[in-house]
């Protein structure tokens, strides 16, 4: 039987959820995105709802994580971010009640370093210089992009670093400049081009393939959106936030490879803590996305170790992350009381 503490977090306004049993205490995030209606309030509240239920599962393999995903989400329901603090709660309470960590019940082995994109935002051509020499050395950059599709930045980026290069559009470019600018990026050498039309622009593109692979965001964001991918794409990026947690994220990554498609893990501003739980997912898609605890300047989290573009697994089972004192309101060594908020 569980317990249920929660607490919430801001400025960035994610909602952690800890499952105690058995003197083990599992951790969940919520990161919640207003683009998709969830806010934190809106997370809580349904945790509150479903509270009762959650106590009383009993958990002892990954099969009863992956048979109660359905039952959550219809106690949780329309919130994919509370459905998805909870299941990795139960992902990793169950790999620290079996002294492992999740990546091992995952794919049965220990998580390696991985690799992740570190994005460059909207900037000014002065604030650019200064962000290119921040991210000196790391292995791979992503730039976003707008309605202007100002290619200048890339250009920027690829005349002083060897880093590979990614560019989200986040579905703002035109569809009648799209082959002209995939191609520009193509000669630059650019990795992908991720989401660069709206979700209904994207569905209706019927043009040949463009010049550089095209992942899919806005326009694949649950496991059923698989089934009706526009042909633009090549790939997806799954967010475990908006895709209901680590469960239904592995469904994607293997239903993506079981079709030859690519696929990356993404993530929000999110802490140590669903950064590991992106990590465990990411030992088996081919990008990582998963700088969001890196662009905190209050980390509630300990776990993984991100040094020049690469995240280094933390130590300890689970997702190898653990809350810094008074996260849920308890005081030093003490556990998290049930209940909070």
């Amino acid at each position: 039987m569980f317990r249920i503490a929660r607490a919430r977090r801001s400025a960035v306004a994610n909602v952690f959820v800890a499952l105690s049993a058995d003197g083990i205490t599992g951790y969940g995030e919520a990161s919640p995105n207003s683009f998709y209606d969830e806010t934190a309030e809106k997370v809580s509240h349904a945790l509150r709802g479903a509270t009762p239920w959650i106590e009383g599962l009993r958990v002892r393999s990954v099969a009863d994580i992956e048979r109660l995903w359905d039952e959550l989400w219809a106690r949780l329901a329309p919130s994919r971010a509370a459905q998805c603090a909870v299941d990795l709660a139960l992902w990793d309470w169950l790999a620290k009640a079996e002294q492992t960590r999740v990546s091992a019940l995952l794919w049965s082995r220990a998580p390696a370093p991985v690799a992740t994109f570190c994005t460059l935002g909207l900037s000014t051509p002065e604030e650019l210089e200064s962000k290119i020499d921040e991210l000196e050395g790391f292995p791979l950059v992503k730039l976003k992009s707008d309605q202007t599709a100002d290619l200048d930045p890339v250009r920027r980026v690829r005349a002083r670093s060897r880093a590979r290069i990614a560019v989200d559009a986040n579905g703002s470019w035109a569809a009648s400049r799209l082959e002209a600018l995939a191609s520009s990026l193509g000669t630059m050498g650019v990795e992908f081009l991720e989401q660069p039309l709206p979700d209904s622009a994207a569905r209706e593109w019927s043009a040949p393939a463009l010049a550089l692979p095209v992942m899919a965001d806005e326009s694949c964001v649950t496991e059923t959106d698989l089934d009706r991918l526009p042909a633009l794409y090549s790939g997806f990026n799954i967010k475990l936030v908006k895709c209901g947690g680590l469960t239904a994220g592995a469904r994607m990554a293997r239903r993506g490879a079981e079709r030859g498609l690519s696929t990356m893990v993404g993530c929000m501003l999110e802490s140590s803590l669903l950064i590991g739980a992106g990590a465990a997912l990411a030992q088996e898609t081919k990008y990582a996305d998963l700088d969001g605890a890196w662009l905190l300047s209050d980390d509630p989290f300990d776990g993984w170790r991100f040094e020049s573009g690469m995240l280094l697994p933390g130590d300890g089972f689970g997702f190898g992350a653990e809350p810094k004192p008074g996260v849920f309101g308890e005081p030093d060594g003490a556990a998290p009381r049930p209940g909070s908020l």
